[in-house]
């Protein structure tokens, strides 16, 4: 488990006093918010040892504000107002900070705070002192940390002495809904770009099921994201791993538009524009059985760069196609086989003896009415305008599954091309036949 690390910025004001709140707490009369801050903090979860305290210090804020007596009216520094509070955590500066007047000392700034910083740690940002670009600084560190240190974000407050009452009182406030909706629009734009959930799955458990279990299951909106990520994830799954049956049925992509047309609007108002996109990008699908929905995950394929995937379902989409055309069973693997017989005795013509009909034992009876249905596809229009494509597609998929391990292997740019040309060319046919 992960430190809890408390990260602040101490400025070189002569800051003056009053009260801050947050949530029920209400802190003493204090000159810095930090303290009023780190009160709050370890009231609401145990600090231990292996916890830290950063503050960080130009020299002018070291020598105003965290040392005794830096102004004239004779106040305690942070320093001493810190250790007052007995904490169990450690109390450590990052000193000598550059002002941050050019590019590369924004860099530095950052580079000193983020090598403070350990796998797994747990981040409680406190922004209400120092310069302006430093909220954006905070912004960036924490996403760049979750990325690279697997760091959990869990507050940036900042203590608005501007607004204090008649009682001189002041609120804390938590910025960090505005990181929350950065990582819900940063998952949805991997979607829609990406075709990838693992960001959406992810914000599922860590943001949605606390709230679920802190309201016992008792938030729809909540409930309702939730129901539509876990069916668009299925969804997805089923489309990179070439489930066919599942994808032409739609069963579960009945489920997530279902959830959709429920959910109206999520729990973070500002991110509803976003997740309309996600909703948008779902149109081309039919909830009900129908074998374009194969041909569509074939499109959604290619855009996303998934070409041996495309290859795959568009492939066998074909002799979905033809068995829903001829009457056939397309979800029983023997009346495929019929379709794929039609296809190689085209182009291969051989004696009817040696046509592979079936895969198991069958009379003499039964093998010639399998054979007449063969003929009848044999002769339909989609295999006579297919054929070659069909036999060339095949080919492009063997090239993909064999991983060039062949000879004469396609380069990757041109297999890319050439599943994007049949994709063309074998919806055309489709609509004219």
């Amino acid at each position: 488990m992960g430190r809890k690390v408390f990260i602040s910025f101490l400025g070189a004001t002569n800051y003056g006093e009053c009260k801050y709140e947050k949530s029920g707490f209400v802190s003493t009369s204090v000159r810095y918010i930090q303290e009023a801050t780190l009160k709050y903090l370890t009231q609401q979860e145990e600090w231990t040892d292996e916890d830290v305290i950063y503050i960080l210090l130009t020299k002018g804020a070291e020598e105003k504000n965290w040392r005794d007596y830096g102004h004239t009216n004779g106040q305690e520094g942070l320093k001493s107002r810190l250790n007052a509070l007995s904490l169990s955590c450690r109390i450590e500066t990052i000193s000598n900070l550059p002002n941050g007047n050019n590019e590369k000392e924004i860099w530095t700034i950052f580079e000193r705070i983020f090598e403070q910083i350990k796998d797994g740690d747990s981040l409680f940002f406190d922004i209400t002192h120092g310069f302006r670009y430093l909220p954006m600084l905070t912004l960036v560190l924490g996403n760049y940390t979750k990325f690279l240190k697997k760091a959990i974000v869990k507050s940036i407050t900042y203590g608005n002495f501007e607004s204090r009452d008649e009682n001189n009182q002041a609120p804390i406030i938590d910025l960090l809904p505005l990181t929350t909706l950065q990582d819900w629009t940063f998952a949805a734009a991997n979607y829609l770009k990406n075709g990838n959930v693992t960001n959406l799955v992810e914000l599922c458990n860590s943001e949605l099921k606390p709230i679920l279990i802190e309201t016992k299951g008792k938030n729809e909106n909540v409930k309702d994201l939730q129901r539509f990520i876990s069916s668009l994830q299925k969804v997805i799954d089923e489309r990179v791993s070439c489930r066919g049956i599942n994808i032409t049925t739609s069963e579960n992509f009945k489920t997530l538009k279902r959830t959709s047309d429920k959910l109206s609007n999520t729990f973070i108002e500002p991110f509803n524009p976003i997740f309309n996109r996600i909703q948008e990008s779902l149109q081309e699908f039919d909830e009900n059985e129908n074998v374009q929905n194969g041909f569509a995950a074939v499109k959604w394929c290619l855009d996303f760069g998934l070409y041996q995937q495309a290859t795959t379902i568009l492939l066998e989409n074909i002799v979905t196609f033809i068995c829903m055309k001829n009457g056939l069973n397309w979800k029983i693997e023997s009346e495929r086989l019929l379709v794929n017989t039609a296809f190689n005795v085209k182009l291969n013509p051989i004696d009817e003896t040696l046509w592979k009909i079936s895969n198991k034992e069958v009379t003499l009876c039964e093998r010639q009415n399998l054979i007449s249905k063969v003929k009848v596809i044999m002769n339909s229009c989609e295999v006579e305008k297919l054929l070659k494509l069909f036999v060339s597609l095949a080919d492009l998929r063997n090239d993909f599954n064999h991983a060039g391990m062949r000879n004469n292997p396609m380069s990757a740019d041109k297999l890319k091309f050439s599943i994007h040309e049949k994709y063309n060319q074998i919806k055309d046919i489709i609509t004219s036949c």
